[in-house]
């Protein structure tokens, strides 16, 4: 373990798998209590148990993300348990890929739900929490920095053919990582994004063909897609104190996908 984020309490929604894994147990071995946010029980238990035994303190929430009230019982679970939250990490989303003109109405408003609406609803209930204290601490002197962590991706930059939906989304979360900045940076909380790509189980079904592997690939500057765990130092990054200059910024951790 280190101490780059001793002291902070950290809550990953969608951890149990992927980035939002490799992130949840990154951040416990950098000294950090977190909140291990899945549906999967089986899977947010087993990265609890994965820090707890490198040294570090966790405990998992279920809560599936989408609704104010979800939101609501998140903050609430980190206090239960924590006492405090320093920062959020808005990694939860799903893709139902699909074209336009064969998109359903299901289709569209679930990856709207759980990638829009329950980024927003989830940053509007850690805010409401901040909001009294941070206002109280900057009357006797400059508030703690608090953070939100926001995820994009290349959809969400430049479209993608088959994902108007999860384009959409992703692409309102900039706005909405832009707007909190101006927002709540008078109070120290600051709101970046991340738009990262990485070899997961959702991207390793694409590399299973030799010949669309290549083709694949060859849309990456840098020929390859990261492991977990290297796209997920940048969010340990945007978490600790070397980025609490930083907000309103859209970070690519891509291999140049999106340039």
């Amino acid at each position: 373990m280190t101490d780059q984020l001793a002291n902070k309490v950290c809550i990953v929604t969608g951890a149990g798998r992927g980035i939002g894994r490799a992130t949840a147990v990154g951040l416990g071995a950098a000294g950090a209590s977190v909140l291990v946010n899945d549906l999967d029980v089986d899977a947010a238990e087993e990265v609890v148990e994965v820090i707890r035994d490198n040294g570090g303190m966790a405990f998992s929430n279920f809560e599936r993300i989408g609704s104010t009230e979800a939101g609501e019982a998140l903050v609430g679970s980190a206090l239960e348990h924590f006492g405090k939250l320093d920062v959020l990490i808005n990694n939860a989303g799903l893709m139902r890929d699909r074209m336009t003109h064969n998109m359903t109405d299901e289709e569209f408003d679930s990856v709207i739900h759980v990638n829009l609406r329950g980024t927003w609803a989830c940053g509007q209930a850690a805010i409401r929490h901040w909001y009294p204290i941070a206002k109280e601490e900057a009357r006797s002197g400059r508030p703690a920095v608090r953070k939100i962590i926001n995820v994009t991706s290349a959809s969400g930059l430049k479209g993608a053919a088959g994902q108007s939906n999860y384009a959409s989304a992703k692409m309102a979360i900039v706005g909405l990582t832009y707007t909190w900045a101006k927002e709540y940076g008078p109070l120290n909380i600051t709101c970046n994004a991340v738009a990262p790509t990485a070899l997961t189980r959702m991207t390793e079904p694409l590399l299973e063909d030799e010949a669309a592997a290549v083709h694949r690939l060859s849309r990456f500057p840098l020929g390859r897609y990261a492991p977990p765990e290297e796209v997920a130092r940048t969010y340990l990054y945007l978490a600790s104190a070397d980025s609490d200059y930083m907000t309103g910024n859209i970070v690519r951790i891509d291999g140049g996908l999106a340039i």
